[in-house]
């Protein structure tokens, strides 16, 4: 049995599921996890994720974590369609932008997130809701970004690093679809694509990805190409329901301050 425990609207919980409609694959169970009402701090969902995040796949009961993890172990376990290179070289250069994706690319869309999402809904809370809700997560970097992004908004350091690890993606999607396009790796869609896709999206959902690709159109029609496959409709990728317009309207309301920042990032640290 194959059970994957997610949250919708999760940027990370995403991958699996585009993946697996990638795959054609429909014989897996849906574990829905509410990250807003405190389910992620459950003890029998902690026994399977100590870290309290999602997603999580039970694969005939064995525990697999971390989105890039579960997508390469799906990708093995349903060969075709293939999501990966057949040259090791290949592979390896993939599992670059793999990489870049989950060190750089996920702290700089959580920062924007809760900067333009999540900022107003904390700030919302009582002190003492608040507190419960961090000191009920596990990983104590992650609990500082937030708090940074929360209390400073578009000011927050974490912010301009968002800024700048986008700019860096956003440049490399250009040059490598521009070099061997349409997709990153050349003709072949892989696991690389849709990592970075989910990612996209949320920015995209923010009315921030407009920006950075307004003078990129490689990486835009990378980004357009990704937006019509029918996997990325049917994992329901990007905002949905309510949450879509909440995310059009919230971000659009940060445009101004990210600018503004991303202007200063251009002006004092990509000039040369």
């Amino acid at each position: 049995m194959l059970e994957l425990y997610y949250f919708e609207n999760s940027i990370c919980a995403e991958r699996p599921l585009m993946l697996l409609a990638e795959k054609g694959v429909t014989d897996w169970v849906p574990r829905h996890v509410h990250l807003f009402r405190g389910e992620q701090f459950d003890p029998a969902y902690l026994a399977l994720n100590p870290k309290a995040q999602v997603p999580t796949l039970v694969h005939d009961g064995a525990v697999i974590r971390e989105s890039s993890l579960i997508c390469d172990y799906l990708d093995d376990l349903y060969p075709d369609p293939p999501l990966k290179p057949t040259s090791p070289v290949e592979i390896a250069h993939m599992r670059e932008w793999i990489k870049e994706a989950d060190e750089s690319g996920f702290e700089g869309i959580a920062s924007l997130s809760f900067v333009a999402i999540f900022r107003a809904k904390l700030l919302a809370m009582s002190e003492e809701e608040r507190n419960a809700y961090w000191a009920g997560q596990t990983v104590l970097e992650r609990t500082q970004r937030q708090q940074s992004c929360v209390f400073e908004g578009m000011d927050s350091p974490y912010a301009l690093r968002a800024i700048a690890t986008w700019e860096r993606i956003f440049a490399k999607i250009e040059k490598a679809t521009a070099r061997r396009g349409p997709w990153l790796m050349g003709q072949q869609f892989t696991l690389a694509d849709l990592e970075l896709a989910t990612f996209v999206a949320r920015l995209d959902g923010l009315t921030l990805a407009e920006p950075c690709l307004a003078e990129r159109p490689n990486a835009r029609a990378w980004w357009q190409a990704v937006k019509e496959r029918p996997s990325y409709a049917e994992a329901r990728v990007g905002p949905s329901g309510e949450e879509s317009e909440a995310m059009g309207v919230e971000g659009a309301m940060v445009v101004d301050d990210f600018m503004r920042k991303r202007a200063e990032y251009l002006a004092r640290y990509a000039a040369g």
